[in-house]
């Protein structure tokens, strides 16, 4: 009795240690499965993050690189508003102000992508551009006219030559200001109205634009030949201002795009 008992003991223990044993390895398994389960969700993170952050990367890079080819096409058609001739003057005009609606769809797209720390660089950049294009769309126009009539002197026009001498004359004696397109001129105007309509290959644009600037302050000797080279000289200020701007941005994006957490 007393070995059937010990038997029938022994049996159970051996059972109930089965049981056991296997509920302690499906815990196991379980466990383990979970464990399993969490590495592969954090894989899976890792790996989206760091994707995002190399979409993120690229987009901010790709905006940058845009933005400065954008600044540059702007510069280049402000540029040639100053330069070109006037047979140009329709074509380079349409030209100028495409490459200026580029720029700002351009700068406002830098202006949602690029990290923080290059916000006063980017804003130093638009106002380099932005700063060329008001020059170009106010001066370049009036340029262009002072450098034709330049021209004629040159070839000894003797229209240009005496239209020169009006306009000396006009500012030396302290004329007033006059906006050809509103009211009447002046009587001090008479005479140099007179002698711009007279150079044959001026057009009406042109001797609007030298009217309207006809009375600026200028030393009594200063030339038109002076007034076309003080327009270039504020064009190579402003395009050294751009290119200032220009090295700042890349050295600042070089710096970003290489050590900073998207």
């Amino acid at each position: 009795m007393g070995t059937e008992i010990t038997v029938a003991l022994i049996g159970a223990a051996g059972v109930c240690g089965t049981i056991a044993g296997t509920i302690v390895g499906a815990r196991i398994q379980t466990q383990g499965g979970h464990a399993q389960a969490q590495a592969a969700r954090d894989a899976a993170d890792t790996a989206a993050q760091s994707a995002r952050r190399q979409a993120l990367h690229d987009l901010r890079w790709a905006t940058l690189t845009a933005l400065l080819r954008a600044a540059a096409e702007c510069m280049e058609a402000t540029e040639h508003l100053f330069i070109s001739s006037q047979a140009r003057a329709d074509a380079d005009r349409a030209e100028f102000e495409r490459a200026h609606h580029t720029f700002r769809l351009v700068y406002a797209e830098a202006e949602l992508a690029t990290p923080p720390n290059l916000e006063n660089v980017l804003k130093h950049m638009n106002r380099a551009v932005m700063g060329a294009y008001q020059a170009g769309k106010s001066r370049a126009p009036t340029e262009r006219a002072l450098r034709a009539l330049e021209e004629l002197i040159q070839e000894g026009d003797p229209a240009a030559v005496r239209a020169k001498e009006c306009l000396i004359q006009l500012r030396a004696a302290g004329a007033p200001l006059w906006n050809p397109y509103r009211g009447s001129p002046p009587p001090e105007y008479a005479e140099v109205i007179e002698a711009l309509y007279a150079v044959p290959r001026l057009d009406r644009s042109q001797v609007r634009l030298l009217l309207g600037t006809a009375a600026v302050p200028h030393e009594c000797e200063r030339t038109v030949h002076d007034n076309v080279r003080g327009a270039r000289q504020e064009w190579a200020e402003r395009r050294n201002t751009y290119r200032d701007a220009r090295r700042e941005l890349i050295a600042a994006a070089r710096d970003a795009m290489s050590t900073a957490e998207a």
